[in-house]
């Protein structure tokens, strides 16, 4: 048996924990204010990929 779920409006932090990872660098000072504003563009990138990839299997 399979369960699928889905969480509506809850922050995605990257299948590898990207943002979480970023952001603890980020406050500890390894970490500069530029690479951690492009890990959030680069993974909404990602999610939207991912949504286009999903909805092309469930029209099929």
């Amino acid at each position: 048996m399979t369960i699928l779920a889905e969480t509506l409006e809850y922050p995605r932090i990257g299948k590898n924990r990207e943002v979480k990872k970023a952001l603890e660098a980020f406050s500890i000072g390894k970490l500069e204010t530029d690479a951690l504003l492009q890990t959030v563009p680069a993974l909404k990138n990602m999610v939207k990929y991912a949504k286009v990839l999903r909805e092309e299997a469930d029209a099929s």
